[in-house]
């Protein structure tokens, strides 16, 4: 593993000029995130029991704070910018559903209004 291809675990900021192996308080230049933490090692696994994969390492709850393991290895791979695609096609989808979408409001009146509407005209209620 190249020390230049080294990146935060939580921004992606390139942290090549941090000396290895990471100390325990060495923090990311940019958030300053702590990068002796699970989060930056290559045996920290979602998939898999206590999210680690290294076999004797002790448990470590938050992995995103700073511990004392050593077995830490760091992750070139560690950071995944957040893929906000889907939450907002779905965010997207439920304005369209319930009127709140801009151009759903400029173009027509909702449903709901378009109902309300037409029981104002059959009942006399409409100011036309």
């Amino acid at each position: 593993m190249s020390k230049k291809n080294l990146n935060c675990w939580k921004c992606g900021a390139a942290i090549g000029d941090i000396p290895l192996p990471l100390g325990r308080l060495a923090q990311c230049k940019a958030c300053h995130a702590f990068l002796h933490v699970c989060r930056m090692c290559i045996f920290f696994d979602k998939t898999v029991s206590k999210q680690c994969r290294e076999p004797i390492a002790e448990e470590v709850k938050d992995k995103t704070r700073s511990n004392f393991c050593g077995y830490l290895q760091p992750n070139p791979d560690a950071f995944s910018a957040a893929d906000t695609g889907k939450a907002q096609a779905a965010q997207s989808e439920l304005d369209t559903l319930f009127g709140l979408a801009p151009e759903s409001s400029e173009k027509s009146p909702s449903g709901a209004d378009e109902a309300r509407q037409k029981l104002d005209r059959l009942f006399g209620l409409d100011k036309k």
